[in-house]
Order: C-alpha cells, then sequence, then structure tokens
C-alpha cells in the first residue's frame, strides 16, 4: 500500500513538472518570437536595416534617372538565369535516355555558365546603386517561366524543355541589349551582348540534337 502511495506521489509530481516545463517552454517560445519580432522592425526602421551612404551616392557612374528602367532589365536577367541553374541541374541529375551521357554532361556546363552571369548582372546592379534579389520566392514570382516538371525526364523531354526556356529568356535578352544601349548604358549592353552569344550558342548545340 505504501509502494503504491509512493508511486503514486511520484507520478504527480512529474506530472506536475510536465506541465510547468511546458508552460516555460512555451513561454520561452512567445518571449523569443516577440523578441526576433521587434528585432525585425528596429533593423526594417534602422538607418542600418537598408544601408545607404549618400556621400558615396555621388560616385555611382550612371546618371540617377537611368538607373530604375536599367535595373528592372539587370534585376529580370538575374532571376531568369538562377531559374535556368536551377532548371540545368534538375535536368542533369533526372535525364534519361540514349542522350544521357551527352547533354547530362552539357547541362552541367550550361549550369555553371548561368552561375556565372547572373553574379555579372547582380553586381552590375551593385555598380549602378541598386540591391541585387536573387531569394528564392523571388526567383519564383518573377522569372516568368512554366513550371519545371518533378521526377525523372526523358532525354527527349529535357530538350523539348530546356531549349523552349532558353531560347525564351535568349529573345528576352535581345530586347534588353537594345533597351540598354538606348539608355545610354554601353556597358549593361555589352555584357547583355556577351550573354545573349552564350545563350544562342545553347540553343544551336540543343537544336542540333533534336530529330
Amino acid at each position: 500500500m505504501k509502494i503504491k502511495k509512493i508511486f503514486t506521489g511520484l507520478f504527480i509530481s512529474l506530472s506536475i513538472f510536465g506541465i510547468s516545463s511546458q508552460k516555460t517552454f512555451a513561454q520561452k517560445n512567445r518571449v523569443n518570437a516577440t523578441t526576433e519580432t521587434n528585432t525585425s522592425n528596429a533593423l526594417a526602421s534602422s538607418p542600418l536595416g537598408n544601408y545607404s551612404n549618400e556621400k558615396a551616392g555621388q560616385y555611382i557612374a550612371l546618371e540617377a534617372e537611368k538607373r530604375q528602367a536599367i535595373n528592372n532589365d539587370l534585376q529580370a536577367t538575374v532571376v531568369e538565369l538562377l531559374e535556368l541553374f536551377h532548371d540545368a541541374k534538375q535536368s542533369h541529375w533526372n535525364i534519361r535516355g540514349p542522350l544521357y551521357f551527352s547533354l547530362h554532361e552539357a547541362l552541367d556546363s550550361y549550369a555553371s555558365l548561368y552561375l556565372k552571369y547572373s553574379d555579372i548582372f547582380a553586381e552590375r546592379q551593385l555598380q549602378i546603386g541598386n540591391p541585387a534579389d536573387g531569394r528564392p520566392d523571388i526567383i519564383a514570382q518573377t522569372a516568368n517561366l512554366p513550371k519545371f516538371p518533378a521526377g525523372f525526364l526523358s532525354d527527349k523531354q529535357v530538350l523539348e524543355i530546356m531549349t523552349e526556356r532558353i531560347f525564351t529568356i535568349a529573345k528576352r535578352v535581345r530586347q534588353r541589349i537594345e533597351n540598354t544601349g538606348k539608355a545610354g548604358d554601353e556597358v549593361s549592353s555589352n555584357k547583355f551582348q556577351d550573354l545573349s552569344y552564350e545563350l544562342d550558342k545553347q540553343v544551336w548545340q540543343f537544336r542540333a540534337h533534336m530529330q
């Protein structure tokens, strides 16, 4: 009987301790969440939350009235190239079929090129005084390409899907060559020309595999 009472008392004590621990843990979580929110709000309202150096702004080479339109083209290209990078890797991993070896290697090479040029255009955004935005949600929202299919893909599927996507971006880039040239930003225009050559080359190489 005494043993039973001892176990009953022990069980009640552990239950109370468990409830108390859960309450303490929940309270800590609420405090942490509040602290994180307050910190985020403080940063957003602080000069450090969106850093800008007015004195340094005078050293931006491109005239202020030209920057926004050019930045729009640069930002669009950054997200498109990052999307193409993910598409090329997805294809590289999951391709199946007789053309596996040649396309597998080509896709990996293309993916590296997309990363290289996304960095070039992001840096150009910074050069003309704008931040670059390559966050995953921004890529998904603004790359303006159809959702890429999941799972294994035949070599024929990869050829059709990737050729269409690269060709679509290549057309947009050709327009941006003209846009930035007319706006007086020959540097960005030249970079777009370099990218245009690479994308047209990829379309040709994929097109040559089509039957």
